[in-house]
């Protein structure tokens, strides 16, 4: 998917912005948490979506209160890659 189909669809889900890192499109969003427990509490709150999903986010605990989330997939990729 290209950066600017990708930018298309974020109008879809308020909040999220796109980042690319090294070709690598990643949706991401950043925000605070009132403590560094409530922190912990969300994630295993996305641990347990994520588990169910079978697709793992990048996870981040900044400091005490700042979170933020990144989100991309490989397997379109697994898709095209020839079985080694």
């Amino acid at each position: 998917m290209s950066e600017d189909s990708a930018k298309t669809l974020l109008e879809h889900v308020t909040g999220w912005e796109v980042k690319n890192e090294g070709d690598i499109l990643k949706l991401h969003m950043a925000w605070k948490v009132k403590n560094f427990v409530k922190g912990l509490e969300f994630f295993q709150l996305v641990a347990a979506v994520a588990e169910e999903e079978g697709h793992h986010p990048d996870l981040h605990l900044v400091g005490r209160n700042n979170v933020k989330i990144d989100v991309w997939t490989h397997s379109v990729l697994r898709c095209l890659m020839p079985v080694i």
